[in-house]
């Protein structure tokens, strides 16, 4: 019994020792964490006397702090130079909704190199870079995905998400979820090199949180007034909970002896949503100043990366090309990277040249209007004909306009701004444009945020269309999607719809010159499903639930038709609600 329970000590120290070893001799684990609207006074790293965030604090005391990082003011467009190394406006991307958020299909991404270089890929969380194939995570090279590639979810508790092209149902808090399926993906692919990236929506609206984490803040006053502190509490909850899962992930690492051959880099993607703490830093999300794209960012490599707080200007731009050279992965010769590789500077501390960082901003219209340039201690900014020069050194809150005293320092980042913004914008921007017809792609969703809409409709939540809204249509409406029919294909089409009464009205759906036409003969009274929102959303639609109308089939070429048009003749005496046309590639010619 004794030689049995030896024997057992024996193969079990031999299968570890096995192991640590075939860690130690091929190409490291990259784990990217990014979260979602998490400012830089969201940590108790940063000074935050509230909350207290104490696994990324211990992760900051065993990794490189980049403290001088920047990204972009809002989500997509950090996304597109965090998965390129590129800012974000030569990959295609403007903004954040209607298509300003889709990133060239065409664009190399850190996954679509991983891979090539023989790494298994998993993306867990919020995309926001194309919500259609190419241009979606299984486009851009991941093997797995789970989450949304909108720019926010409706619920985060007990949510369906988007699992490789199709929607599944989940049991739990949103990130706890992420959190469980980057844990099984590690699990299932430790023994090859794999790279995880992990962009958690929290704490991005809507404020929902565990009563556990809301708990923890609901009672205290900071100071914004009643409204603003619930919705900080729920922020800071969402924060706590981050932190709690970022601390499973570490736990993983160590007891599963991965730790010394993973890279971990966690990061945030703009400044804070709303009032709350931020250090002495100017403004916040969508800001052009210091406070909307300055953010911890902290990378670990156990026993490589020595611990060290950098104070080198850095940014989204340089994390693919550093990882590349961390990894030794050839970087892409057709590629030029706006980043710099950052590898020696973390492992022998040899400072990068002094550079130019840009900062911009924009909305539905592109233009140079907003932008700012971030060099040595200097900030320029731009805000319409508003401009200042600031010396963050001395002036963090920037608070003294320089351009006076300095007058050729400010001509000169001026000029720099206007040559870089016609430097990353000479390729153009395409508009919206929904594929259809890959195979890799079965399952297309036109969605009515992505289309124009005209007649007597209006969306229900807010007159932009943000993402899961939907039109309330009382009158003849006309909705229209832009398409790109990729082949000959058939495709089973069914509409989602409510209304207490619209039984009568008459769906007219055109793709070029086949038409079909279905009456809806029964109506559908919706049903709200659970919003457990701490402070209620006013601008984001909420959930409910849909009837569903089947609209039959349709065989298109490619090219046939550049639109898919939905026209309502409205007959019955309800206001018709309408979610989204759905497409099932049944079968490629």
């Amino acid at each position: 019994m004794k030689r049995s329970i030896i024997s057992v000590i024996a193969v079990y120290l031999v299968a570890v020792t096995s192991f640590v070893f075939a860690q130690e001799n091929r190409s490291p684990n990259v784990i990217l964490i990014l979260t979602d609207d998490q400012g830089w006074g969201d940590f108790s790293h940063t000074g935050n006397e509230y909350l207290s965030t104490p696994q990324f604090d211990q992760m900051a005391s065993e990794s490189a702090v980049l403290n001088r990082f920047y990204v972009s003011p809002v989500c997509a467009p950090t996304r597109a130079s965090v998965l390129t190394g590129r800012y974000h406006l030569r990959t295609g991307v403007s903004f954040v909704t209607r298509g300003r958020e889709n990133m060239r299909s065409e664009e190399v991404t850190i996954a679509e190199v991983f891979k090539t270089a023989g790494y298994t890929t998993g993306c867990f969380g919020k995309w926001h870079n194309g919500a259609h194939y190419p241009e979606n995570p299984q486009g851009q090279g991941f093997d797995t995905f789970l989450g949304f590639t909108s720019g926010h979810w409706s619920n985060y508790f007990d949510t369906e998400l988007e699992y490789n092209g199709e929607m599944i149902p989940t049991e739990g808090y949103i990130t706890d979820v992420l959190t469980d399926a980057t844990l099984d993906f590690i699990e299932k692919n430790k023994e090859k090199p794999f790279f995880a990236f992990v962009p958690f929506n929290a704490p991005h609206t809507p404020y929902q949180v565990p009563d556990k984490y809301y708990d923890m803040y609901k009672d205290i006053d900071f100071g914004y007034g009643e409204k603003q502190n619930k919705k900080i509490a729920t922020i800071y909850g969402m924060c706590k909970n981050v932190d709690d899962n970022l601390g499973r992930i570490r736990q993983y690492l160590k007891e599963n002896n991965l730790e010394e051959n993973t890279i971990l880099l966690f990061l945030t993607d703009n400044g804070p949503q709303g009032e709350r703490y931020n250090g002495p830093w100017r403004g916040g999300k969508a800001s052009i100043h210091e406070g909307g794209s300055l953010v911890p960012c902290t990378i670990q490599w156990k026993g490589k990366i020595p611990t060290d707080n950098k104070q080198a200007l850095t940014a989204h731009i340089d994390l693919m090309p550093t990882l590349l050279g961390l990894t030794g992965i050839e970087k892409p010769k057709e590629v030029v990277f706006d980043g710099v590789d950052l590898s020696d500077y973390l492992l022998e501390n040899k400072a990068p040249t002094s550079r130019k960082l840009y900062t911009h901003m924009t909305g539905f219209e592109i233009t140079a209007d907003r932008g700012a340039v971030r060099e040595g201690d200097f900030r320029y900014t731009k805000e319409y004909d508003e401009t200042g020069l600031y010396n963050l050194k001395d002036d963090p809150s920037q608070e003294h306009d320089l351009q006076s005293q300095l007058p050729e320092k400010a001509k000169e980042m001026k000029e720099a701004f206007e040559t870089w913004y016609t430097d990353v914008t000479s390729a153009g921007f395409t508009d919206l444009r929904i594929p259809m017809g890959y195979k890799e792609s079965p399952r297309v969703v036109l969605a009515v945020h992505e289309s124009s809409g005209q007649g007597d409709l209006k969306f229900k939540a807010n007159k932009n269309g943000w993402a899961h809204d939907w039109y309330l249509i009382n009158g003849n409406a006309t909705i229209q999607w832009p398409i790109d029919v990729q082949a000959l294909s058939t495709y089973k089409l069914s509409l989602k719809y409510a209304g207490k009464a619209v039984k009568g009205d008459i769906i007219e759906v055109t793709f070029g010159d086949k038409v079909i036409k279905k009456k809806i003969k029964k109506n559908f009274t919706p049903t709200a499903l659970p919003t457990p929102d701490r402070v209620m959303r006013e601008q984001e639609a909420k959930e409910q639930t849909w009837g569903i109308l089947d609209l039959g089939k349709v065989q298109l070429q490619k090219g046939e038709a550049s639109t898919c048009t939905l026209k309502i003749h409205k007959k019955g005496k309800g206001v018709l609600e309408v979610k989204e046309i759905i497409t099932r590639l049944e079968k490629a010619l």
